[in-house]
């Protein structure tokens, strides 16, 4: 009966676990099939013809975490000439570290927060991925930021440098003539 128990359990964490997919999205898929398996979204293009955003909340990739973390944590899907190259959760404004936490038992990230200070990041590389986690301690709420950024589209990050050093950023004007040339 008690291994009984011990195997039920072990087998409800590890379903909870297999349910938040985030970790398995493949790196270079583009928008559309992102779009195609989320059901609220809003879809941002942030430089025309260069880089857009999908954003929703936590929950509709990982649905059967703890309910603040879930429905109060931000995901954002980052895209480059449509394809994705980072995966973004932002947790601001809030009195926890319960995105943090998270993302270390989740990642298995054993480096832990040093308490003496107030802003921490982390970078681990596993296998085709960086893994960033960011935390900035104010007074009255805490600031959380985990990345999973793709270390295999170096060219696409590079390209979009160039974008961005082009791009009149006072106006917010892009240059349509070096974004045709630069996709050529």
């Amino acid at each position: 009966m008690r291994y009984g128990l011990v195997l039920l359990c072990i087998l409800l964490t590890t379903s909870v676990f297999a349910q938040c997919n985030i970790n398995q999205q493949k790196f270079g898929i583009s928008l559309k099939i992102i779009e195609n398996k989320l059901k609220d979204f809003k879809t941002f293009e942030l430089i025309p013809n260069a880089q857009q955003q999908i954003t929703t909340i936590f929950e509709t990739i990982c649905p059967n975490l703890e309910e603040a973390l879930s429905k109060d944590t931000n995901l954002y899907y980052h895209f480059i000439k449509n394809q994705l190259v980072s995966i973004q959760l932002e947790r601001a404004s809030y009195n926890d570290l319960l995105l943090y936490d998270w993302a270390r038992q989740y990642f298995g990230i054993v480096e832990d927060r040093k308490i003496n200070q107030a802003q921490q990041f982390i970078q681990v590389e596993k296998n085709d991925r960086l893994i960033q986690l960011f935390i900035d301690i104010q007074f009255d709420a805490v600031y959380q930021n985990v990345r999973i950024i793709s270390n295999k589209h170096d060219d696409l990050f590079e390209w979009k440098a160039k974008i961005d050093d082009g791009i009149d950023w006072e106006n917010f004007e892009v240059p349509e003539t070096k974004i045709r040339t630069e996709k050529n």
